[in-house]
């Protein structure tokens, strides 16, 4: 049996832990736990979405690769492939996340980005799809590099395919389904990038302009403690707090955008409202 020491290993440490190592250790650490009410039909959907959620993120990535915009495009991915009664599946990926965020596996708490838009937005997210996206030149190549990675990823599934379709009832024929379905994710996931490479235009990191915009890199000063924050400030699709990349529409990002350095900022936060000082753009 696992001892207490060796499970709540330092998760803060330089480990550079796997999608799929946590989801194993989420299960024999919190899911057993937290699903003691649920009927066995329940856990058994519970843990089903979430080994799909990690499946489309992609088991052997690092966890600190992960960005918002990707938990958002499984949100409506979510949404295509379910019925308004089977919503409650979400809440387990939810449950997922926060244990990431709680055991320090993760600095962001992305579940917050795992939401179920309404139909009435899609027209609205459409068009915002089709205007110009801001990439720093290391966010464009990271996209391409994945692109590249998804390439490769459904060749070797376009395969599994054909050998799981040869083999037996297609009907009843789980790995065939499952591999379908991880194709289906890998293309959405393609499509994505492909649209915001298409439409995406780099920007200089470096800049002599005193204001703080999309791209600039920006030191902060907590007024209350002294600590000083270090970030980048980049469009939604390009934000990963744990590279220090925030998006432009988080509350720190919208508060800083525009500003010059000695201005200083009030943000609302969970744990009550912040002030900043703008000490250093570049």
């Amino acid at each position: 049996m696992t001892s207490p020491e060796q499970r709540t290993e330092n998760p803060s440490d330089d480990t550079d832990y796997t999608v799929n190592t946590l989801f194993q250790r989420y299960v024999q650490e919190a899911f057993t736990k937290d699903s003691k009410t649920l009927s066995t039909q329940k856990k058994k959907a519970a843990q089903t979405e979430i080994s799909r959620f990690v499946r489309h993120l992609g088991s052997d990535r690092s966890i600190r690769t992960i960005i918002p915009s990707e938990i958002g495009e499984y949100s409506n991915d979510f949404v295509k492939r379910t019925s308004q009664t089977e919503h409650e599946k979400i809440k387990s990926v939810k449950k997922f996340l926060a244990f990431l965020v709680n055991n320090q596996y993760t600095n962001a708490n992305l579940s917050q980005h795992l939401r179920l838009r309404r139909s009435r937005n899609t027209r609205a997210l459409q068009n915002i799809a089709t205007k110009s996206v801001n990439l720093t030149q290391s966010g464009y190549d990271g996209m391409k590099v994945q692109l590249s990675q998804l390439q490769k990823e459904r060749i070797r599934l376009t395969g599994e395919i054909e050998r799981a379709a040869a083999d037996g009832d297609v009907r009843e024929n789980a790995p065939l389904e499952a591999a379908r379905e991880n194709q289906a994710m890998v293309m959405s996931k393609m499509r994505d990038i492909e649209s915001t490479l298409k439409i995406a235009e780099i920007i200089d990191s470096q800049t002599n302009d005193t204001r703080v915009q999309i791209g600039s890199k920006v030191s902060l000063i907590q007024s209350e403690s002294g600590m000083k924050l270090e970030y980048q400030l980049v469009e939604p699709r390009e934000a990963s707090p744990l590279n220090k990349k925030i998006s432009s529409q988080s509350p720190v990002g919208e508060a800083i955008l525009g500003r010059r350095v000695g201005d200083e900022v009030t943000v609302n936060t969970p744990a009550g409202q912040q002030t900043y000082k703008v000490e250093k753009t570049a």
